[in-house]
């Protein structure tokens, strides 16, 4: 039986049953398609793939009323883990499965678009999908030149801790940090430093931070690896293993850190807004992500989102796409933040003072997104990715020698090895 905002995680998706807030529904009012252009029957049904659906059920129920009739939009749950729900989404669209909205991860873009899987924006809206944008969202959702997804939420990882612990911990936090320096004053405390997200999001960063450069692509990141700053991210992990302060990327990052001894926490800067993180919130405190080393210049977090997109297999690509148009709208963007935390690609309403008091510190945010290191618009990123999750676990096995046995899987896998 199907509850209120509950979907199945495969093909049978619920009908979304939620009443929307007022200041959904009647400001969503300026994305409704004029009565004259929906059909006299039952509205389309458009099913939305997309991983945590049920926060999203009340921006579904108010496009679809503010629509007018011309399509129902119902939720289907996406695997959580990130591999698992992209090799979901390639096996349903390689398939012609039913789907007419898909949001996907920033990683999995350039991939899904080579392989032609998404249905082209068309040329009239692709302005409007990215105007007034953050420059990175944009970025992340264009390939070879032309927006092949809506960009929709797109967010940079942070360092949160508790209270007074970066005081007693010996750290300054008005500035970057060091890895090493927070994996010592963690260690002085008696605390622990958790990491939310991915190996591969880690390393990466790491490895950005040490090269000062946050545009590598996937082959400058593999040469990267195999160099100087390949052998900084090791000596950070290595430290970091060596301090017993952590099990490094885990889901469970968020539900330690809130635990006995948890006093820090790297992460996507909406975690603040999780339900994990309620009962320690009033004493959350956000820094900028670490520096990979003491001869690092800036803070390189690692920047990923969620982009809106319609399959090439769509029915109806049309009205999919005047879905997109209302699900990224402002008065659905603004929704989007109270609801999940996750960080508007508009930057009007980024820096709203709406906004601003849903977000600790909007300057570490803003500052995280301009010189951040986005993952690589690459099809070819999924097995950059698979070679560093695979060769740099677990944390104390990593050694001098793991940045290039890392580069030399990715070279593997980017020349047709067998994954």
């Amino acid at each position: 039986m199907c509850h209120s905002g509950h979907v199945t995680s495969r093909g049978r998706a619920c009908v979304v049953a939620v009443t929307a807030g007022a200041i959904v529904m009647g400001s969503l009012a300026s994305c409704a398609v004029g009565t004259s252009d929906a059909d006299s029957g039952d509205p389309s049904t458009l099913r939305w793939y997309v991983q945590d659906a049920g926060s999203y059920a009340a921006i579904a129920r108010a496009c679809s009323d503010a629509s007018e009739g011309a399509f129902r939009i119902e939720l289907v749950e996406a695997p959580a883990d990130p591999q698992e729900r992209r090799t979901d989404l390639v096996q349903r669209l390689r398939t012609g499965d039913d789907l007419d909205l898909v949001g996907v991860d920033t990683s999995a873009i350039g991939e899904l678009a080579a392989a032609e899987l998404l249905a082209p924006v068309p040329g009239d809206l692709a302005g409007d999908l990215a105007d007034g944008r953050t420059e990175p969202s944009v970025a992340a959702a264009t390939v070879d030149g032309s927006l092949v997804a809506a960009p929709w939420w797109y967010e940079p990882q942070v360092l949160l801790h508790r209270g007074s612990v970066a005081e007693r911990a010996g750290l300054d936090m008005t500035e970057a940090v060091t890895w090493d320096l927070l994996s010592a004053g963690a260690s002085r405390v008696g605390g622990s430093v958790q990491v939310a997200g991915s190996t591969a999001d880690w390393v990466r960063a790491l490895v950005a931070g040490a090269a000062d450069d946050p545009d590598l692509g996937v082959d400058a990141l593999v040469s990267a690896l195999d160099g100087p700053a390949g052998t900084a991210a090791a000596s950070v992990v290595r430290t970091f293993a060596a301090s017993s302060i952590g099990p490094g990327p885990s889901p469970d990052a968020a539900v330690t850190f809130a635990g006995p001894g948890g006093s820090f926490l790297v992460g996507p800067v909406s975690l603040v807004a999780s339900d994990a993180l309620a009962p320690v919130r009033a004493e959350l405190r956000v820094a900028p992500y670490p520096l990979t080393s003491s001869t690092s210049t800036t803070s390189r977090s690692p920047l990923s989102g969620t982009a809106l997109a319609v399959p090439a297999s769509a029915a109806d690509p049309e009205t999919a796409f005047q879905a997109v148009t209302c699900l990224t709208a402002a008065p659905a963007q603004q929704t989007l933040v109270a609801a999940t935390g996750h960080l508007p690609t508009l930057s009007d309403l980024l820096t709203s003072t709406a906004v601003a008091e849903l977000v600790i510190s909007p300057e570490v945010v803003a500052s995280a997104l301009a010189d951040g290191a986005p993952e690589p618009a690459a099809p070819t990123t999924h097995l950059l990715e698979q070679a560093i999750d695979t060769t740099w676990a677990p944390l104390a096995a990593v050694g001098p020698d793991t940045p290039a046995r890392s580069a030399a899987e990715a070279r593997r896998l980017l020349d047709g090895g067998l994954s």
